[in-house]
Parts: C-alpha cells; sequence; structure tokens
C-alpha cells in the first residue's frame, strides 16, 4: 500500500511539472537512473496488482516485462521534451 502511495505521489509530481512545463517551454532533464527507479516502482506496483487478481509470471517474464517498462516509460518521457542524462543526476 506504500508502494502505491509513493507510486501517485510521484505520477502526480510528474502531471504537475509537465502542466507547468507546457505553460512555459524551457529544457527538461532526468537521470537514468532515476527514470529507471521511478519506472521500477511503476511496474512494481503494476505487478503487485496482477499478483493480488491471481496472475502468475515466471521469473523470466517479470525481468523482462521491469525491462520494457523501463524502454517505454524512456520513450514516453522523451516524447513528453524530456532530455535523459546518462547515470545519475549531476554526475
Amino acid at each position: 500500500m506504500r508502494a502505491l502511495f509513493a507510486t501517485l505521489a510521484m505520477m502526480a509530481a510528474l502531471a504537475a511539472g509537465l502542466a507547468e512545463a507546457a505553460e512555459k517551454p524551457r529544457s527538461r532533464f532526468i537521470s537514468e537512473a532515476a527514470l529507471h527507479e521511478l519506472s521500477d516502482l511503476v511496474y512494481g506496483e503494476i505487478l503487485h496488482q496482477a499478483l493480488s487478481k491471481g496472475w502468475r509470471y515466471t521469473p523470466e517474464q517479470i525481468a523482462s516485462g521491469f525491462r520494457r517498462h523501463f524502454e517505454e516509460m524512456k520513450l514516453r518521457f522523451i516524447d513528453e521534451g524530456y532530455e535523459i542524462l546518462a547515470g545519475e543526476a549531476g554526475a
């Protein structure tokens, strides 16, 4: 439940940032590590909900899902105008 609230809070913060950025265009940056962490939180919650409904996955399917979700989220952020910085933020 705590992960759900953390995920929702992160998504709300991102949505607010996107709305603000739409009002005044500027460069937006996010580190690949931060994006990976966000993607893992969101996909983990998706997976948790699926498991609570009785759906079961192999470890290979779960690993593939985490990778695929990260790549798709990365493309969505790029499409929204974010520049993805390699590694940690500020490194």
